[in-house]
Formats: C-alpha cells, sequence, structure tokens
C-alpha cells in the first residue's frame, strides 16, 4: 500500500507525489482514491482507486540511485531488439509504459534509437508514430531519473551514456 507524501511512478503520467488518499462519492457509493499530483505537470490531478487493481498495478515507488546505476549497468549485457511489426511495437510500447517498467522501456528507447540511425542512413525518417514513442519514453525516463538523481531532465541522457561507458570498461 501507498502512503501520502510517497513519490511515485504512474504509467505515463510519470513522476507523482501521492497527496492524499480520500474517500468520494462514485455514483451513489464510496470509493476511497488516491490522489496524484504530477511532478512535472502543474494543474493536474489524478485519481487512482484504491481498489482498482489494473489501475494501482500502474503505480509503484520511484527507483533509489543505486537501483537506476544497476539498470544501466545491466544495459550493455541484455541488447533490444527491433519488433518489424508496427501494430505489435505500439502494443509492446503500450504494455511497457503501463507497467512502467523502466528496464524495458530504456531497451525499448535504444531500439527506437537504433532503427532511427539504420533509416536515416538511407535518408529516410523514423515513422511518426515510433518518433512519438522514442519521445515519450524519453520523457518517461528523464523524469523519473532527474528527480531521482537531483539533476535537470536535460542531464539525463549524458548520465546514462556515462554509466553505460563504465559499465563496458
Amino acid at each position: 500500500m501507498f502512503q501520502v507524501n510517497d513519490m511515485v511512478l504512474y504509467g505515463t503520467n510519470g513522476v507523482c507525489e501521492l497527496v492524499g488518499i480520500e474517500k468520494r462519492d462514485c455514483g451513489g457509493r464510496m470509493v476511497e482514491y488516491y490522489i496524484l499530483k504530477p511532478f512535472y505537470t502543474n494543474n493536474s490531478t489524478v485519481f487512482v482507486p484504491v481498489n482498482n487493481e489494473k489501475l494501482t498495478s500502474k503505480m509503484r515507488h520511484v527507483l533509489t540511485k543505486e537501483e537506476i546505476d544497476q539498470m544501466i549497468a545491466e544495459i550493455p549485457g541484455n541488447p533490444s531488439e527491433w519488433i518489424t511489426d508496427e501494430r505489435e511495437r505500439k502494443e509492446r510500447f503500450k504494455d511497457i509504459a503501463g507497467r512502467a517498467d523502466t528496464f524495458e522501456m530504456i531497451q525499448l528507447i535504444e531500439a527506437l534509437l537504433e532503427h532511427q540511425r539504420e533509416v536515416t542512413e538511407r535518408g529516410k525518417k523514423l515513422h511518426i508514430a515510433d518518433e512519438r514513442m522514442l519521445r515519450e519514453a524519453e520523457k518517461m525516463i528523464c523524469d523519473e531519473f532527474a528527480y531521482v538523481l537531483g539533476i535537470s531532465q536535460e542531464e539525463v541522457p549524458a548520465y546514462i551514456t556515462s554509466g553505460l561507458e563504465n559499465a563496458v570498461k
């Protein structure tokens, strides 16, 4: 169970502070909700029913610095795989984002960036849906890493690159 003041990651909403747990009237019955305030989005509030396992499964505590560093160190030994079927790729992204699986999200970013390099070499551009996936995945990773590491979102790619370079040494 989550507690008030916990910092959590909630699906594509990114890092959120759990600011309250309260009961609200929902069609004549009282339902208990986690009230989340996204850290990087002002004027936004997310209500997650406490007893809705499908929605609460999208919530998890933010990683620690040690978990982030360990995850980055494991990336070189776990190559990403390009999914050629566009529909399957979208479903995979939706699943990863919904579960807020950071390691798989990094692998997806790696696969998208590699594919982007390949299509650019052929004089083409990344498909718009893949470009959107890449931006959303990078935002999710940068939001969480920046919050945990106490750095700006712009500094996150350099932090990851540095960690990768140290991991392959």
